[in-house]
């Protein structure tokens, strides 16, 4: 029996790659969006951290010394797309480790323990990713212009980058409090940086 929850989840993770593809095909920065075989959206040409700081720093100033504003706007575009690189390459992690459950709760041969376990992960990791969401989308309503948060491989300790020049330490204990609350952890475990 196929749980509610499952489809509005599932339903929400297929509308926010249908919606970073088209941003991703519209913003023209160097990546390109194609469709793989099980209907997903896949973006390739993902932008480092490291090129995009040098992208911002190679062609600040003009030869009378003034900034260019070609080169701003190509950073921000850089920027834009490492946040929304790292958010679909987050999303891809927590849906191929939701797939691994459901391969094993289809499995016949699973122990009716593997399958309750399988089960209790799969109901984890679906909160798991919307409670990110969640998080996200009150980081940004917070005024910032664009945040992620990834987190490390056993789920248990989170990082979060917000797009800010100056990260303010009253701006980054909001961040943590509000990871903490959506996401149910302590904020010992949740650290912010700043990506601009």
């Amino acid at each position: 029996m196929v749980k509610r929850q499952t489809v509005w989840l599932s339903t929400m993770m297929v509308l926010s790659l249908m919606l970073i593809g088209y941003y991703t095909m519209n913003n023209q920065g160097g990546t390109a969006a194609t469709q793989s075989s099980s209907g997903e959206s896949v973006v390739t040409g993902a932008t480092t951290p490291s090129s995009t700081t040098t992208a911002g720093t190679s062609s600040d100033k003009t030869s009378d010394g003034k900034t260019s504003s070609s080169s701003s706007a190509t950073t921000s575009t850089a920027t834009s797309d490492w946040y929304t690189n790292t958010q679909t390459t987050v999303q891809q992690q927590i849906s191929a480790q939701i797939e691994r459950q459901k391969a094993i709760l289809a499995n016949n041969n699973a122990s009716p323990d593997q399958i309750a376990s399988a089960g209790s992960q799969q109901d984890e990791l679906e909160n798991l990713w919307s409670g990110i969401q969640n998080a996200t989308q009150m980081i940004v309503a917070d005024g910032f212009k664009n945040a992620v948060i990834v987190p490390d491989t056993k789920l248990q300790k989170f990082t979060v980058y917000v797009q800010t020049n100056d990260l303010q330490k009253d701006d980054a204990l909001k961040v943590m409090n509000i990871v903490s609350q959506q996401l149910d952890v302590s904020m010992l475990n949740i650290s912010v940086k700043a990506h601009a």
